[in-house]
């Protein structure tokens, strides 16, 4: 196991390689009256594991990159600020691991990373973590200045990222990715790819947002659906639902994609602002048209916009739950550029207020 040890007073580091290391433990410690030490790379072969241990002041690793896929598990133990990665809106020089960067193809290869586990939970300072999102050939170089071979596509699918009791931002752009965080206040995670899973402490002010990208991932309407949000303290908390959480293709099929959020209450807000700027709001369970005798959820979702008959915010429950659909037109039906958020478990909410696109819950 080797170990590498960066301790530096405000002081910007050259990337370097490091190869041939199974496992590899890496200090960073800002020291004296220094602020930040700066790692802009490290280039790893044939390694498995890495720890990341930071403390001293804001410490930034812009990406960890791997040639081998090999690398399974990155572990950060940070008591102070730590950014990794970054929100350079590219995944080839804004995920802070990338893996594999060295594979080369004759014909057009996707390959799954070897990277399962970015685990900062033990970490106490505020950290930024940027993952998860497809490394394309053609693409912008890694930071260490090479290109991935322009045939391979590297994706990072399941990546699950831990985040710490400190006040966190973590993107994860993954399919299927998972983001946990603990109960430091005003945590923020952003989920870029379809399918995912957030899962946040008791933190006050906690934010999640869904269809959206700081590393480049596409978010045209339809391409982040299906992500669910558990809010360890909904009341306190806000939905972002943005351009990529949109009904897209699936509007107008028997199973309109949505976004579903776990453990709703009185207070939270869900901003729908990129959908719509409208005010207005109508509470369609109760009414008399076709959403109450509905039998399928499309056929309730479609009667109820029918019934709103306006731009802005529609809500109703259905089978146990509640649903809001923003949208920007009046219509008969959902379109694609309306997006749909599920409250699970929840029939209680009867009077929400609509602020031209910010919705609060009330029951």
């Amino acid at each position: 196991m080797g170990h590498l040890i960066l301790q530096g007073n405000n002081t910007d580091y050259p990337g370097f390689a490091l190869l041939g290391e199974s496992s590899l433990a890496i200090t960073l410690e800002v020291t004296g009256m220094g602020s930040f030490n700066d790692l802009p790379f490290l280039v790893l072969s044939g390694t498995t594991t890495v720890s990341i241990g930071a403390s001293g002041g804001n410490n930034f690793f812009t990406q960890l990159a791997e040639t081998t896929n090999n690398l399974t598990t990155v572990t950060i133990n940070s008591s102070a600020g730590l950014v990794f990665g970054a929100a350079a809106f590219n995944s080839n020089n804004g995920d802070g691991v990338v893996t594999d960067i060295a594979a080369t193809a004759t014909s057009a290869t996707t390959i799954h990373s070897s990277l399962r586990l970015i685990d900062a939970s033990a970490s106490t300072g505020g950290l930024l973590i940027f993952a998860g999102a497809t490394n394309t050939g053609g693409a912008i170089n890694f930071r260490n200045g090479e290109s991935l071979n322009a045939n391979v596509t590297i994706t990072y699918t399941g990546l699950k990222i831990e985040g710490g009791s400190g006040s966190d931002l973590i993107e994860n752009d993954a399919k299927k990715g998972i983001v946990t965080d603990g109960n430091g206040p005003a945590d923020t995670v952003i989920l870029g790819g379809t399918g995912a899973k957030a899962i946040l402490g008791a933190g006050a002010h906690d934010v999640v947002a869904v269809g959206v990208s700081d590393l480049g991932t596409p978010e045209a309407a339809g391409a982040v659906l299906g992500d669910s949000v558990t809010f360890g303290n909904a009341a306190m908390a806000k939905l972002l639902v943005r351009t990529g959480a949109e009904a897209g293709s699936t509007a107008g099929t028997a199973s309109i994609g949505q976004t579903k959020v776990l453990h709703a209450a009185d207070g939270m807000q869900i901003d729908f602002t990129t959908v719509t700027t409208s005010h207005f709001i109508f509470d369609a369970t109760n009414t008399p048209t076709a959403v109450a005798s509905a039998t399928s959820l499309a056929a309730a979702e479609n009667a109820a916009v029918n019934a709103f008959g306006s731009s802005g915010v529609v809500y109703f429950s259905f089978h146990g739950n509640e649903y809001f659909i923003a949208t920007d037109n009046a219509e008969a039906a959902v379109s694609s550029s309306d997006a749909i958020v599920k409250l699970v478990g929840v029939t209680d909410i009867h009077h929400a207020a609509n602020n031209f696109g910010l919705v609060t819950l009330h029951v």
